[in-house]
């Protein structure tokens, strides 16, 4: 009988699931968070959660019987999540700060392998104090820095082959970082979250600033806001929670698959919205409310925005057309005019690799004046990365479908659509597009005739007026540059109709794309 070895095994399962003790998991409470086991028990469809490696640990024997184990406080397993096999690691902050050793690089190691032997979207949910040199004293010597020993290749060709998502729920520092920048979909919980290099401390130690806060240092303010290190906040951790399966269920479980269309879908493919015809200005120079529009046209509760508070001229959002998930790239005219501007580069590049890598068909509504200008633009270098950031559409092979809803011009405006690809291109009857905008570009190529006129003004008004006459679509559809133009409330019938021809063209261009993710 193996009655003895079977109390044991019970025995060291039970020092895994006491986590860092009692006290530490009563201060995890009190400062609002669930434990790392409680989050995957919210996240995870009832009872599916089958963990690997629960019995390492640091264990402590006398007489050679065991007398505790201080569990690795990395978790990790497979589970089920709307009925969708995935992988899960989890951070437990109760033992030792969840700080990494060489148990927590091993596991992470076998993590990610599972990931992506098993083709599994792969799940982080992350609060840890990154490296801790308290194992060196154990092991009697420093180690080298060294990526190879976490599979640093694994980590990268992942990102290529299954989503990987990562959610932050307290101090994130470290290997941490690196966890919530390597994944195609991050989010932090407002004022408990906070994702640097090094904390306050190190700062300190460093004498590079004592009195900086957790806040002001990687606080949502600034990483969703500002540097786009993190996609978006969550309010609390059952939103955050709700993020990452609200992501997931428009990705399919990895490349060697389509997105799973919603049966039924959840809005008719027929529906045309009168708002449609009136929410373009006749002012050119006047904004009006894109979400509008796209909420007109996608299907109905179906936007999930990315990034919405960073690079803000440039919307980026998953949704559903007909049922079928797609990729939304649609631009602000109420930031900076919808100009691309140097912080939409990376965030446009990132999105449309993403939506590559997954095989989702884009839909881009355009209202692009061209790549932001001024000195501060200049010092940004905002030309060169946002050429840099229009490759990404030409090497893209998803289907593309571009509604031009009003302007169009220039390098940036061309980086609306992609190269030599066929792709699908409508105007809307405000369309208005070009090389330059006339506005600024008739004084431009006229100024030594309108400076030496009796009246520049009315000489600028009167070349204006001029070149706004050959500025309609139409005068451009009757020479075949453009291959269509809509009433704007048939919009989405024909995307309804698109989305069907897209995901059959795609489906033929399963797996890994030429073109690897760039995170």
């Amino acid at each position: 009988m193996w009655q003895s070895e079977i109390e044991e095994l019970a025995k060291r399962k039970a020092f895994a699931n006491q986590l860092g003790g009692q006290k530490n998991i009563d201060r995890q409470h009190a400062n609002q968070k669930m434990t790392v086991r409680e989050r995957i028990d919210a996240l995870a469809d009832k009872g599916t959660f089958r963990e690997r490696g629960q019995l390492a640990g640091v264990a402590s024997y006398k007489d050679e019987e065991l007398q505790d184990v201080v569990p690795c406080p990395f978790i990790m397993g497979t589970a089920t999540l709307n009925g969708r096999k995935v992988a899960i690691h989890g951070d437990d902050f109760t033992v030792k700060g969840a700080s990494v050793g060489r148990l927590y690089k091993s596991k992470g190691a076998y993590f990610v392998k599972m990931a992506r032997s098993l083709k599994l979207p792969a799940i982080r949910l992350i609060e840890g104090a990154g490296g801790s040199i308290r194992e060196i004293l154990e092991i009697g010597y420093t180690e080298l820095p060294s990526s190879g020993d976490e599979c640093v290749q694994d980590r990268v060709d992942i990102m290529s082959e299954v989503p990987v998502v990562s959610a932050g729920f307290g101090s994130v520092a470290g290997l941490g970082a690196l966890y919530m920048v390597q994944s195609h979909f991050s989010v932090m919980v407002k004022e408990k979250a906070h994702v640097f290099v090094g904390g306050p401390p190190l700062l300190k130690a460093a004498n590079m600033g004592s009195n900086v806060t957790k806040e002001e240092l990687g606080g949502y303010m600034l990483h969703t806001r500002l540097t786009g290190v993190v996609d978006n906040a969550a309010e609390d951790e059952a939103d955050a929670l709700h993020q990452v399966k609200t992501f997931l269920s428009y990705l399919p479980s990895n490349v060697w698959q389509m997105p799973q269309r919603k049966v039924p879908a959840d809005d008719s493919p027929d529906r045309r919205e009168a708002l449609l015809i009136s929410e373009i200005p006749k002012n050119i120079k006047k904004p009006y409310n894109m979400r509008n529009i796209l909420m007109a046209v996608l299907d109905r509760g179906s936007l999930f925005e990315i990034g919405k508070y960073q690079g803000r001229s440039q919307i980026t959002a998953l949704a559903r057309i007909n049922g079928y998930p797609v990729g939304v790239l649609a631009n602000d005219p109420n930031f900076l005019g919808g100009s691309f501007n140097y912080d939409v580069a990376e965030k446009f590049q990132r999105f449309i690799d993403m939506c590559d890598t997954f095989h989702l068909p884009i839909v881009n509504f355009v209202d692009q004046p061209g790549f932001t200008i001024g000195k501060k633009s200049e010092l940004q270098g905002t030309i060169r990365k946002g050429v840099r950031a229009s490759f990404s559409i030409v090497q893209a092979t998803i289907p593309l479908a571009v509604i031009y809803v009003r302007k169009c011009f220039g390098v940036a405006g061309a980086a609306q659509k992609s190269g030599n690809r066929l792709s699908w291109r409508y105007a809307w009857p405000s369309a208005v597009f070009g090389n330059i905008p006339v506005e600024g570009g008739v004084y431009a190529a006229h100024r030594a005739e309108i400076e030496s006129s009796d009246d520049p003004d009315a000489c600028l008004k009167r070349l204006q007026e001029e070149y706004h006459e050959v500025t309609s679509p139409f005068k451009t559809a009757e020479a075949f540059g453009l291959e269509d133009i809509i009433d704007p409330r048939e919009t989405r019938p024909i995307l309804c109709d698109w989305i069907d021809t897209a995901y059959e063209m795609e489906g033929l261009n399963l797996g890994i794309k030429r073109r690897g993710m760039r995170c």
